[in-house]
């Protein structure tokens, strides 16, 4: 006999508004769509993002009961947008910096992009957190312009989690980014309660 499982109750549901960002036609808004369909949608056909497109993806932070909703701002990455997204940043201290592994352009355009998101921030003191991801690495070898390792030394030099994924069908690992960023979101919500309750205790 199977024995159905009863899906864990939702105790708490926090908020986070996370910038996605990266060059025009890297995968971003492919891979926003493969995380929010559980990888049965890919958008065979490009279709350029115009500003700033707002997709909610709700995540489970594992081994916890707690629900985090991800605001992920979309964000074009063409040339033409980029005097009028900042104004979409306000209240945004997370990040998705995405780039494409055949394209050493996108990947340094990925720190310009980390900088002009620090700058949007209304509080300077607060820190930036995110992730970096290189993004088709499904390509042949011969194809792939940016070492791995050099990302990822890049990604830890700035406090930032690094993953390669691929947004092309079957899909690798690209629920991993959305993942981290719920999961450091929430320890850090913790971290703040904790530090808050500490503080009443010595009143």
């Amino acid at each position: 006999m199977v024995k159905a499982v009863k899906p864990i109750d939702t105790t708490a549901t926090l908020r986070c508004k996370v910038a996605v960002v990266g060059e025009a036609g890297i995968g971003k808004s492919s891979l926003i769509s493969m995380f929010t369909s559980k990888g049965s949608k890919f958008n065979k056909s490009y279709v350029m993002t115009s500003g700033v497109e707002v997709v909610v993806a709700p995540v489970t932070v594992p081994d916890t009961t707690v629900q985090v909703e991800l605001y992920l701002l979309d964000t074009a990455g063409n040339e033409l947008y980029k005097d009028q997204i900042s104004q979409y940043w306000n209240g945004v201290y997370y990040a998705m910096l995405v780039f494409d592994v055949s394209s050493m352009e996108s990947f340094e355009a990925c720190k310009a992009w980390y900088e002009l998101l620090k700058s949007a921030r209304p509080d300077r003191e607060r820190p930036l957190r995110g992730v970096l991801v290189a993004n088709k690495v499904d390509l042949p070898p011969q194809r792939q312009q940016v070492r791995l390792e050099m990302a990822q030394e890049w990604a830890t030099n700035n406090g930032l989690d690094f993953f390669d994924a691929s947004a092309a069908p079957p899909g690798k690992d690209y629920e991993a980014p959305f993942t981290c960023i719920a999961t450091t979101f929430y320890k850090n919500y913790e971290d703040k309660v904790a530090a808050f309750q500490d503080a009443c205790r010595n009143y």
